[in-house]
């Protein structure tokens, strides 16, 4: 019976998005718009919450009348200057775990749901400037995603046909500098427009769903709800707000929860849905490493974490934004005995991970993630499952993919993703760049099933290589795993990667007790417009042979 129910609310998961909803238009933030089989859904305000200081964003469609509808921008900051006076640094680069590099940096978004054709207008506020300037140029990423972007009288202007996640560069902050290494250029505000698809939402009408409302605490009993429903507004929660099985737990976009969710000290972790377009935030954490919780009262950092599930169960994560995590984002750890080992049972679909701080990780562990956005400030992703359609951007440290702890009961694809923006605070980092395996995980050389194909690199100033593939570093310093042996692998494809530029040589290092040989395929990899066809293109040791290059 447990099977049958798995695999039900699986497939049922993937119609949470619907072209003919049910929604709930009760929240007066909500606006609803209708003309034919045309909807367009905006959220115009967050109560209580302060706009983007930098941004406007308007729509319009057809089923606006083609009038145009204002989308509520919310912001997430680098909040290093706003640090008690005398934080200390615990590890380089970093205070308060926030990184310096991107001091002040901040990242404007806005939620839409939509079905058909819409239009864009982004805009900055009164007296605000970019890069010391008026907007005179704007480019929409990823470019096949949205049109090209128009410029008129300092506004920006282009279209989209389908949902997608748009980010919009403005005045070539981050196109036309590098932010690399030692950067210290203009402070980089970015915007970007989230374009979901629509969402089918509970009402506050129905049966078993728990309206919490601003300044309320949710209710330490599961059995007084089916759905436990944010209301519209701020929710400053804190740390370790449950989520129980078999429980649906929604946040509106008109909606932002202050806290981390997750299951740690319950029974278990089976059929968990944690939905809608709102926002998670880590704003009002510091890092457990300089908050006394952890530091004095020992509380596991685990509590840190913004989405973290334990011996997950059909398990997903839709539409959330998660802004400035304290520890990592989204960590979702599938139950892997008996009748659920070798399974994929833990989903993140049209998520977005916006992060400022040293172990800020993006979505790591879940085996599905598809549609969805991730920045960060550490590492990106991990391949521990499928990674569909998914745009990434790092500023500051670590990988785009760390490829410890592959597991080899699973086949993964990663595929048809892009990658805008691959920059270090450290040129040419060997724990940086976008496959990064860094002598970690099983010593010696494992066997895994991985394709990579369709995958894109834009950015025109990567500071770190795209393969940086070590088993164990005993060649160069690197902080306390120096001469520590990791996993090698064979049973890894890379087909038809594609990179604008190039940093220097790629990387592959191995050792005697974890050698690369045999078992990866390079196919198509195109990197700076030059086709790798063999190992004088990397890097490399007396222990790597038998790469095989198509």
């Amino acid at each position: 019976m447990k099977v049958f129910t798995i695999l039900f609310l699986t497939v049922l998961s993937t119609h949470l998005f619907s072209c003919a909803p049910k929604i709930n238009t009760s929240e007066s933030s909500t606006k609803v718009f209708e003309a034919g089989n045309s909807i367009l859904v905006v959220y115009s305000d967050v109560p209580g919450l302060a706009p983007s200081e930098f941004y406007n964003i308007r729509v319009r469609s057809k089923a606006t009348k083609n009038e145009w509808q204002s989308v509520f921008p919310l912001i997430s900051h680098n909040l290093i200057s706003s640090l008690p006076e005398g934080t200390e640094s615990r590890t380089g680069g970093t205070i308060g775990h926030y990184q310096k590099n991107t001091r002040d940096w901040s990242h404007t978004y806005g939620n839409i749901e939509m079905n058909g054709p819409v239009e864009v207008e982004i805009s900055t506020k009164p007296g605000v400037l970019i890069n010391g300037k008026p907007i005179f140029k704007a480019t929409t990423h990823p470019s096949q995603k949205a049109s090209e972007a128009k410029v008129v009288d300092a506004k920006v202007y282009f279209t989209i046909d389908k949902p997608g996640q748009i980010i919009i560069d403005i005045n070539g902050q981050m196109d036309d500098q590098e932010t690399g290494g030692d950067y210290s250029g203009p402070t980089i505000h970015s915007i970007a427009l989230y374009a979901n698809p629509i969402m089918d939402k509970p009402s506050m009408e129905n049966e078993g769903v728990l309206v919490l409302n601003p300044g309320q605490k949710p209710p330490t009993d599961p059995n007084t709800y089916t759905t436990l429903y944010f209301a519209p507004g701020i929710h400053d929660l804190g740390k370790n707000i449950k989520l129980h099985s078999n429980k649906n737990y929604f946040i509106p976009g008109d909606a932002i929860v202050y806290g981390t969710f997750n299951n740690f000290d319950l029974p278990s972790g089976e059929n968990i849905k944690l939905y809608g377009l709102g926002t998670i935030s880590g704003d009002r954490l510091m890092h457990p490493l300089y908050d006394d919780d952890h530091k004095v009262r020992k509380e596991p950092r685990e509590n840190w974490k913004s989405v973290s599930v334990k011996n997950a169960i059909n398990v997903e994560v839709l539409g959330v934004s998660v802004s400035n995590c304290a520890e990592h984002s989204v960590n979702l750890q599938p139950e892997n005995t008996g009748e659920y080992k070798g399974k994929k049972i833990t989903f993140v679909r049209w998520a977005k991970v916006v992060s400022w701080r040293a172990n800020g990780d993006g979505i790591g562990s879940a085996q599905v993630a598809e549609d969805c956005f991730i920045r960060t400030s550490d590492d990106c992703s991990y391949v521990k499952g499928d990674r569909i359609r998914c745009t990434f951007w790092k500023d500051s440290n670590g990988a785009i993919f760390h490829m410890a702890n592959i597991p080899d009961d699973i086949s993964i694809v990663i595929e048809d993703c892009d990658l805008l923006y691959n920059r270090n605070k450290n040129d040419g980092s060997m724990g940086g760049g976008v496959f990064v395996q860094r002598s970690n995980g099983k010593p010696g050389q494992q066997k895994v099933d991985v394709l990579v194909q369709n995958f894109r690199i834009h950015d025109k100033y990567p500071n770190v290589p795209i393969f940086s593939l070590v088993s164990k570093f005993n060649h160069l310093p690197y902080d306390h795993r120096l001469g520590g042996v990791g996993s090698s692998y064979s049973g890894i494809t890379f087909r038809n990667v594609t990179a604008v530029a190039e940093y220097g040589k790629e990387k592959i290092i191995g050792c005697s007790e974890a050698p690369w040989n045999g078992g990866i395929t390079f196919e198509n990899v195109v990197i700076g417009g030059k086709k790798v066809t063999s190992l004088d293109d990397f890097e490399l040791n007396e222990f790597v042979s038998d790469i095989t290059f198509k």
